[in-house]
């Protein structure tokens, strides 16, 4: 339905979410005339900054002109239409959705391939995904933290399996990463497989506007003394509030460290340039980095085809990757409207086969020495 109004040359994201958009309007569950379309986008050299335009033009040509849409950015303030939302208010529960969220999804991919009454992993996780939206509405962090306490109580209770699972990281384009429907449900079908998968946090992908702005202000792409002083502010009063959740999930039993975004990133910079700011740019491989401090070398990157920050930049590191760390076994996975979903399964299968080959060699964990080369 998406290539029936965007162009086939738009990125694989843009198709997909016109599409469900035209679809949801089609269904007849919303009055056009009392609906809204709201889309976040996050500009600079993503084609997402585009998103807005194809929209419109997209309604228009669906039949749809009354419905209007806006953007949500970090950059912009699109809420000027009279909707009345508190900027400020909208962020924070945002924020705190996300943090809460995905220590949720961290605990129930690493408990799943275990579980020994199927579903049993699923049916915990929705019941606190309703009760996490609703606190996260009231925009409070301690009543959250709580929560958090009581689900990693709850989650480490659950009857499982403890013999050793295969272990397979998924990162990638933002949207294509963690929409099922666009990865043709790859991280349902890796936890089918008895797989642990392991996937980055999204609130990673708005954490790195903290090393964006110090990066820039210090090579002068940037002057602003105002900006500085306020994103260190806030990145202090972020990692605060991540450092009491991280110390929570710390009591959960198949915990793995989530690593300091800001060493990652000093890491990083012996692959790529922390220029490359685009879509996910360094953070693509300083994901993969993370996930090979935690032991997890085998790595599906997935990506729009032709997507300038995935494709590019993740193709463009891998030899200097793979020339830094021995272990990583690295599997590209383009999606577009067109792939194969057959070509897309023979390879998942070929990346199933090594992940179980590790688990038949298992041994104590490696100190990080021993994972890294040439550092």
């Amino acid at each position: 339905l998406g290539l029936k109004y965007v162009n086939n040359d738009m990125c694989y994201p843009a198709v997909i979410v016109i599409g469900d958009i035209i679809k949801t309007l089609q269904s007849g569950r919303y009055d056009p005339k009392k609906t809204t379309v709201l889309l976040t986008q996050t500009f600079g050299q993503c084609r997402a900054s585009n998103y807005l335009p194809l929209t419109r033009k997209a309604l228009n040509a669906a039949g749809f002109e009354g419905v209007s849409v806006l953007s949500l950015s970090t950059d912009e303030d699109p809420l000027q239409s009279g909707l009345g939302i508190d900027r400020s208010k909208l962020v924070k529960r945002l924020a705190l959705g996300l943090t809460f969220s995905d220590a949720l999804a961290r605990m129930v991919l690493a408990t799943a391939p275990h579980e020994i009454r199927a579903g049993s992993t699923m049916a915990l996780q929705r019941r606190y995904i309703a009760e996490l939206g609703k606190l996260a509405g009231e925009g409070e962090f301690k009543p959250l933290l709580n929560l958090l306490r009581k689900a990693v109580r709850d989650f480490n209770a659950l009857p499982v399996n403890d013999a050793p699972a295969p272990v397979v990281g998924v990162l990638g384009e933002i949207f294509v990463k963690h929409n099922a429907f666009s990865n043709n449900d790859i991280v349902e079908w890796l936890i089918g497989q008895g797989v642990e998968v392991v996937v980055p946090p999204l609130l990673s992908f708005f954490e790195q506007r903290f090393v964006n702005e110090e990066f820039d202000q210090r090579a002068y792409l940037k002057r602003s003394f105002r900006d500085l002083i306020m994103t260190r502010l806030l990145d202090r009063y972020v990692r605060f509030y991540l450092a009491r959740v991280e110390r929570v999930m710390e009591g959960f039993r198949y915990h793995r460290q989530n690593h300091d975004l800001k060493k990652l990133a000093e890491e990083t910079s012996r692959t790529t340039s922390l220029a490359n700011q685009a879509g996910e740019g360094w953070l693509l491989p300083a994901e993969m980095i993370s996930m090979l401090k935690n032991g997890v070398g085998n790595i599906i990157c997935l990506q729009p085809f032709g997507c300038l920050a995935n494709q590019i930049i993740g193709k463009g590191v891998e030899k200097r990757m793979k020339a830094l760390y021995n272990r990583l076994n690295l599997l590209f996975l383009d999606m577009d409207a067109g792939t194969s979903e057959v070509n897309i399964l023979n390879r998942l299968h070929f990346m199933v086969m090594s992940a179980r080959e590790g688990v038949k060699h298992l041994r104590k964990p490696q100190k990080l020495g021993e994972v890294l080369r040439g550092s």
